[in-house]
């Protein structure tokens, strides 16, 4: 994506928009053999966005840098580049030539250990403050696993309240219906499963792509194909993840998530929002 660029003919209503964010933590990478042994894909800690675990992929290329070095209007105003710019996973992995590989396999999302700890002492890009600023959420203290944010031309309106109007449209995807809350973990109790955890598996085939010659390609259009963006139901704007919100079972369906009673089980989300692709493609 380009920060300031107007993306046009995006959802139900064909909507112009600019993106205001666009994040996303991924885990659990790994690459799968045509006989279904997986080969752990060992993320570089050392490498900027990432630790051993977690990567935060950052798809905002401008940001300004004030005079104390701290980055502020990141892609709406912002002219230099954005120091936490990150489209690449960087890492390894212990390859047998005898074997083929045939999936490439990811988590959008904060491993559970990590997604419920504390914030403030966390080894980023896990830290808030820092990389993860504006990546969190009370939930048990959670994150976002995914946050995609935009700003419709012509703004957002609700057809049954002609006193409501807001300027983005926010996609917020993370655990909700975590019964412990950021208190209780400070006073010492212990996390417990969230009624939905809301992690998006993502299993990409090769095809008859050589080895660093694909890239993965993130389909925004696809991922809201089914929403008005101009437009909202009820609830904060946009799909925030929290149950009932109108705005969710369409992008839940394609991501292949489901949401309250709505199992959405029969989709794929390699097929609708990731693809495998020739990396000069990009």
């Amino acid at each position: 994506m380009t920060c300031g660029q107007t993306f046009t003919g995006l959802g139900t209503n064909s909507a112009s928009v600019e993106f205001e964010d666009f994040r996303m933590f991924i885990s659990n990478v790994r690459l799968v053999t045509d006989q279904g042994e997986e080969i752990p894909f060992n993320l570089d800690p050392d490498a900027p966005g990432q630790n051993s675990q977690v990567a935060l992929l950052d798809f905002r290329d401008t940001a300004t840098v004030n005079e104390t070095g701290d980055t502020t209007d990141v892609c709406i105003s912002g002219t230099d580049d954005n120091p936490g710019f990150k489209d690449t996973l960087v890492g390894s992995a212990e390859l047998d030539p005898e074997k083929t590989i045939s999936h490439f396999e990811f988590t959008i999302g904060v491993p559970f250990e990590q997604n419920h700890a504390d914030q403030s002492s966390a080894e980023e890009p896990l830290r808030n403050p820092g990389l993860a600023s504006g990546m969190t959420w009370n939930w048990q203290n959670g994150y976002k696993f995914m946050a995609a944010d935009v700003i419709p031309v012509g703004g957002i309106t609700r057809p049954d309240d002609a006193e409501w109007s807001s300027t983005a449209w926010n996609l917020h995807l993370g655990s909700t219906g975590c019964e412990v809350g950021t208190s209780d973990l400070a006073d010492g109790v212990a996390p417990e499963p969230c009624a939905a955890d809301n992690r998006v598996e993502v299993s990409l085939p090769l095809g008859g792509f050589e080895q660093g010659a694909y890239a993965i390609k993130i389909d925004y259009a696809a991922l809201i194909s089914g929403s008005n963006l101009n437009q909202d139901g009820g609830g904060a704007p946009g799909c925030m993840s929290f149950a009932g919100d109108p705005e969710c079972p369409a992008v839940f369906k394609n991501l292949a998530l489901p949401f309250g009673e709505e199992q959405n089980d029969g989709g794929n989300p390699n097929a609708v929002v990731f693809s495998i692709v020739e990396r000069q493609a990009l």
